[in-house]
This record gives C-alpha cells, sequence and structure tokens, in this order.
C-alpha cells in the first residue's frame, strides 16, 4: 500500500485564474488532505499570500496543511546568493507568521534547492521538502539526475545524496524527464503513478493553483484509492518517517 502525497504550487496571484476552491471540493469529497505550498519571491513578496489570506485559507479544511513555497528570483534574475536566499527564506517564514501560519513544509520553485539553504530551511522550523524531481534537468536551474526517488535526508554538502541533515526531502514522482503534476494528460500522469505503484512506498504527486488539474485529480484521487494508497500532508510523511 503507497502512502500519497499532494501538494499543490500556489502562485495564482498574477495569473488571472485560481482553481483552489475546485481542488479543495474533490480534496473533501474523497476526504484526502493536501498540502498548500504559498508562493513568496522577492520581487513579490506578498500577493500570493494576500490573496490566500483574503480568499482562500479559510475554505481549506484544517486537516489539510499551509506551507512555504520561494522563488529564487528578483526581477527576472535568479537569486544565487546564499546570504540572499537566506533572508528570502525567512521573509517567508515571517509574512506566513502573519497569517497565522507556521509553515514546516517546503518547496523551492524550479526545483531549484540548493545544499547551502538546508540548514536556514532548518533553522526556521521546516521539517520536509518537496523540491526534488529525480531525473529531471531545468538549464540554469536545478539537475536532479541521480537523485533518490523516494524520502530521503540529504547530505548539507549535496542535496542530492543521503546524508545526516534533519529536514526530510520527499521527492516528486517523475519518470523520463517528467513531473507528476495533475495539469498534464492524464495518460502521461497515469504512466507515472503506474510506475511508482508498482516500484515505490511514496508517492508525491504536485499541482498548480494557476493550472486546470482539477478533473484529473478526481482521476487520480478514484485509481489511487483503487489500489489501496492512502493519503498524508507532506508534514504527516515527515512525522512518520522519522518515527
Amino acid at each position: 500500500m503507497a502512502t500519497v502525497v499532494v501538494s499543490v504550487d500556489c502562485a495564482a496571484a498574477n495569473q488571472g485564474q485560481c482553481y483552489t476552491p475546485e481542488l479543495v471540493r474533490v480534496a473533501e469529497e474523497f476526504h484526502v488532505p493536501m498540502t498548500w505550498l504559498i508562493t513568496v519571491s522577492a520581487s513579490d513578496p506578498m500577493s500570493n499570500i494576500m490573496l490566500y489570506h483574503r480568499e482562500y485559507l479559510h475554505r481549506i479544511p484544517s486537516w489539510h496543511e499551509i506551507g512555504l513555497r520561494v522563488h529564487f528570483q528578483s526581477n527576472g534574475n535568479r537569486i544565487t546568493s546564499e546570504r540572499e536566499r537566506a533572508i528570502l527564506i525567512q521573509e517567508g517564514k515571517d509574512l506566513l507568521k502573519q497569517c497565522h501560519v507556521k509553515p514546516t513544509a517546503f518547496r523551492a520553485a524550479e526545483h531549484d534547492l540548493r545544499s547551502s539553504d538546508l540548514r536556514y530551511l532548518e533553522d526556521i522550523g521546516i521539517m520536509v521538502d518537496g523540491t526534488p524531481a529525480p531525473g529531471v534537468v531545468m538549464e540554469g536551474t536545478a539537475d536532479w539526475t541521480g537523485a533518490p526517488a523516494q524520502p530521503y535526508h540529504p547530505a548539507y554538502d549535496n542535496v542530492k545524496a543521503q546524508g545526516d541533515a534533519r529536514l526530510l526531502l520527499v521527492p516528486l514522482a517523475a519518470h523520463e524527464g517528467h513531473v507528476a503534476y495533475l495539469d498534464q494528460d492524464w495518460g502521461s500522469l497515469r504512466k507515472i503513478l503506474d510506475r511508482y505503484l508498482r516500484e515505490s512506498p511514496v508517492i508525491s504527486i504536485g499541482a498548480r493553483d494557476w493550472a486546470n488539474g482539477v478533473a484529473n485529480w478526481r482521476e487520480c484521487a478514484v485509481y489511487l484509492r483503487e489500489h489501496g494508497c492512502r493519503f498524508v500532508t507532506l508534514s504527516q510523511l515527515a512525522s512518520e518517517w522519522s518515527s
């Protein structure tokens, strides 16, 4: 029986559409918890937090989880400085705190997690990260070639190697360079799910609140329930993994 995590990248504030209410309805229909990762970036730190504070946090059931997603960019330029990245991580935590949220789950946008980020994430209380996408290469951003496909504690000097960091990394399900996001076509998504159902105890699936993956979310929930899967949040998985 596989354990499934479904996490949502929340960055709809400037996209003109948001499917959060529809995603929530499917989650409630199947009583499935989701992890909602609210995006902060240096060039636009507040818009997604304000959108969720105003429109959606009160609609998300208490048995779901609210976490933090950081886009390490400023005015279109990637942030590579360790110090600047640490400041943005801290700023994201402080902004969510204003909405009475203390995040313990995290994702870096565009799979851009670096070894130098690990201790700063731990320092703000992050227990679990859902960034890795094994085998996926994004030019100029991230290369997850050779990364583990199942949850692991990374090394502080190599985010793709197992080590003694307290933070648990939960890789997104991926196959042949494609990551399991709900807004891709169902055939491609099912191909990834079938591979993980055969081989893996944990399946991590992503969603984007600005992209319409609602129909696939319902298909996915039915399909995985039929295979006896259980659903948890990222932080719940981290708690179980370390116990």
